[in-house]
């Protein structure tokens, strides 16, 4: 069975430095590159310290406002998974009255459905929900700076012809890629840099993105891409064209959806390593103040 040595030859590290990791030696000087390598390793291959297999998991279920993708819970818990497990956690996506340690909600929740979380669970966590009395904690991304984020990229390359090429998906209860269209929009008119011709609303899809960019008489120097799905298509027309064009992606969860340019990510892993640290302070006792934690979305 793979174990220490195995970690510590794929990582380039010393035996007794994967186990000083694993085991969370905070005497231990080494980069943050070096711990999250040899974490990443343990986790995909499955290995567990003496300690960790002693330890009982904590049982936290995942529940996501309706997202009506089909596949997308499924999808997000299989990349949650392994760095749940790195925290002690045992992950799943939430059954309907099955009681479980802790449970995180991502999105929106009615009063109602607040109320029977606090039934089926010791300890909750809510991200993205400002709505809350403060005995639990919560982590709030911030979507206001994330598009700044993207025309100060654009700018600081010297890049002022700036577009968008932007999907909308519509759900049940809501409409997907509005916010951050608008938003856009704003900051290029207030920066005197809006231009009608190279901002294009579609649907969410490959074949949308690649049409957008495709009808476009002349291209910008840099585009602003709504979403990975749409992203498919904008990058097969631009190899079409053969121009190159400077890219930031709007990219909300999976590292790996973004195959060109630069990738605005919205829930970065330290968004999780942080939700999970989070709950296990709370269930196990070692902290009674509840918290609120804002991340930035961050450019890659």
């Amino acid at each position: 069975m793979a174990g220490i040595r195995d970690i510590a030859e794929k990582c380039g590290v010393s035996e007794a430095a994967v186990s000083r990791i694993l085991n969370c030696d905070p005497s231990l000087s080494v980069t943050m590159a070096v711990r999250r390598s040899v974490e990443a390793e343990a986790a995909r291959i499955g290995y567990k310290t003496p300690r960790q297999r002693k330890a009982h998991p904590l049982q936290v279920s995942l529940v996501l406002a309706p997202v009506d993708k089909p596949g997308f819970e499924e999808r997000l818990l299989e990349y949650l998974q392994p760095i749940a497990a790195e925290a002690g956690i045992a992950l799943s996506l939430s059954a309907g009255g099955k009681c479980t340690d802790a449970l995180i909600a991502l999105g929106e929740f009615t009063a109602e459905e607040i109320s029977y979380f606090k039934n089926i669970a010791k300890e909750l966590l809510f991200i993205n929900n400002l709505g809350l009395e403060y005995s639990y904690d919560s982590i709030m991304i911030d979507y206001s700076n994330a598009e700044k984020q993207v025309l100060d990229y654009f700018l600081s390359k010297g890049i002022r012809n700036i577009g968008y090429v932007g999907g909308v998906f519509h759900r049940t209860a809501s409409v997907i890629g509005v916010r951050r269209m608008e938003e856009f929009r704003k900051l290029l008119s207030d920066n005197s840099l809006f231009n009608e011709k190279w901002f294009s609303i579609g649907q969410m899809s490959s074949e949308s993105g690649y049409r957008m960019v495709m009808d476009m008489a002349t291209l910008p120097d840099g585009i602003f891409i709504s979403d990975p799905d749409t992203a498919e298509g904008v990058f097969r027309a631009l190899e079409e064209r053969g121009v190159a064009v400077e890219t930031v992606t709007y990219n909300n969860f999976f590292p790996s959806a973004v195959s060109h340019g630069t990738e605005l990510r919205i829930f970065t892993l330290d968004v999780w390593r942080t939700a999970f640290r989070l709950l296990t302070e709370k269930v196990k006792g070692e902290r009674e103040q509840s918290f609120r934690v804002f991340c930035p979305a961050c450019l890659y």
